[in-house]
């Protein structure tokens, strides 16, 4: 049966390659009789599921609204079913407003089958629709129970990494690697053009395996890490499981180069779970250089959120792109300002809303500098974005005093419900007194954030013969296991006492 005309109970086994899973991300089933059986009168669709949650076979929660993308749905409200646990299915609610002949917005039922299941859209006239998701249970975590755990040293440059993450299904589970590039060497630093992958070790309890540098040879054809030096850029990589395309890539974002100037560049590299597959290119850069900014990506769109300019003095500006189903970004679009300049801050996006907070909007040394008397944000600021197009909908607002003191050069690590901030400058930062601080998100707001919170800190423990001390400008990644179990991972940095790198990384 073609999988146009496949029925929700229908197996999706076999469709794991790549370029198949983008061709059942088109699975269209017309309207009765037009298209399915024996009737071959039209090969063009009267309707069609495009994108699901902005991607091509996404990976969705429990309890997470999502968008359905396409077209031919009607005006009238149809119906929107799961996968039911043990069997049959269970309906997504959908209100009238939610439904439009374009999109439909609904929420993943609890009673959802997890694993890799079919959707199913059947429209007011009949039309029959299928795509595929993979149903993850809800996130959980619990900042109270967190306990820091040394990993992998990290063996490259390590102040100013960009770092991501990319999950891939593996059988009935998921797989996790890391991919980190550049990075710059205190006290100059000096950036680094080094990329490392490293593996994230399955039922390892968040371990990873030792990272691997990729190829670097003067052979530019040969070459797998960076074509240029970057440090303080921003990173992601796209799949047909978080994006619109059918691949996989990594992409490196603006940063310094070797000379400590902020850049416009774009550069992006076909990937494979194991290794970078192919030499990085530039591709469509920014409007205008920028380090050191709040990068946040959210179902294949990247906001680059204020930042350094070339001449080193935080911006107001931001940009927001999209990868689109070449791999490519489809453009930067300049969205609105935001109320002030910002840049050494984080982050945290869902699919209305985008949220920057901290950071420094004065002038300082490359990574942010440790001097104490830098006035560092409390506060943060907050727009609405469209659930379908990741656009701004209105001008930023202020989210209020969202930190507790003025706080910069942190990681963020976005787990779902909770988003925690780690390391950085802050007015107890010497002490550690608040190392590791946590906030709730909701669908509809990122709450303020309080601590210390964890049954440990980074600076009790390790790094190599030293203490990891108070760590300042590291970077962060989060990831998610099969049972909902979020992760995540504290790299590099340096130590606020002894101005020294610190080339591990700590995670839970």
């Amino acid at each position: 049966m073609p999988s146009s005309c496949r029925k929700p109970s229908d197996s999706f086994a076999g469709a794991t390659v790549i370029h198949k899973l983008y061709l059942a991300a088109l699975t269209v089933v017309v309207a009765t009789g037009a298209g399915c059986g024996n009737d071959t009168s039209s090969s063009t669709p009267s309707a069609a599921i495009d994108y699901v949650a902005g991607a091509i076979e996404p990976f969705i929660s429990r309890g997470e609204p999502m968008a359905i993308e396409g077209f031919g749905f009607g005006t009238d409200r149809g119906t929107v079913r799961f996968t039911r646990i043990g069997g049959g299915f269970v309906e997504g609610i959908v209100a009238d407003s939610e439904w439009t002949p374009f999109a439909i917005t609904t929420v993943v039922p609890d009673s959802a089958a997890l694993g890799r299941e079919a959707l199913d859209v059947i429209t007011a006239a009949g039309t029959e629709l299928v795509a595929t998701l993979h149903v993850l249970p809800r996130p959980s975590f619990d900042p109270a129970t967190l306990t820091w755990v040394a990993r992998e040293a990290y063996p490259g440059a390590p102040s100013g990494i960009a770092v991501t993450a990319a999950t891939f299904p593996s059988g009935s589970g998921l797989r996790t690697t890391l991919y980190a590039a550049g990075g710059a060497e205190p006290p100059l630093m000096t950036a680094d053009s080094g990329v490392y992958l490293a593996r994230v070790i399955d039922g390892g309890a968040g371990a990873i395996e030792p990272w691997t540098r990729q190829p670097d040879t003067s052979d530019q054809t040969r070459s797998r890490v960076l074509p240029a030096p970057r440090a303080f850029a921003a990173a992601t990589v796209a799949t047909p499981y978080n994006s619109r395309f059918p691949g996989v890539a990594m992409y490196v974002i603006g940063g310094i180069d070797r000379s400590g100037v902020a850049q416009a560049s774009v550069l992006g590299a076909s990937v494979t779970p194991d290794s970078v597959s192919a030499r990085f290119v530039f591709l469509e850069p920014l409007p205008a250089p920028r380090a050191g900014a709040i990068a946040v990506v959210r179902r294949g769109r990247v906001y680059v959120i204020g930042g350094t300019d070339a001449a080193g003095i935080p911006q107001t500006s931001v940009f927001v792109g999209r990868i689109g189903t070449e791999g490519h970004i489809d453009g930067w679009y300049v969205a609105p300002s935001l109320p002030g300049a910002r840049a050494y801050g984080g982050g945290v996006a869902r699919d209305g809303w985008v949220v920057a907070l901290g950071g420094v909007a004065d002038s300082v040394p490359l990574g942010g500098g440790t001097d104490a008397g830098t006035s560092r944000l409390v506060t943060g600021d907050t727009a609405a974005v469209s659930p379908l197009s990741g656009f701004f909908t209105g001008a930023w607002g202020t989210a209020g005093n969202v930190l507790p003191d003025g706080r910069s050069q942190f990681a963020l690590l976005d787990l779902g419900p909770t988003a925690l901030a780690v390391g950085g400058m802050y007015a107890g930062a010497s002490s550690n007194a608040a190392e590791t601080i946590a906030a709730t998100v909701t669908d509809s707001a990122l709450g303020p954030f309080a601590g210390p919170v964890g049954t440990n800190r980074i600076s009790d423990l390790q790094c190599l013969t030293a203490n990891a001390g108070t760590l300042i400008g590291p970077a962060g990644v989060s990831w998610r296991e099969t049972d909902g179990t979020t992760r995540g991972l504290v790299v590099g940095g340096l130590d606020l006492t002894t101005q020294t790198s610190r080339g591990c990384a700590w995670g839970f």
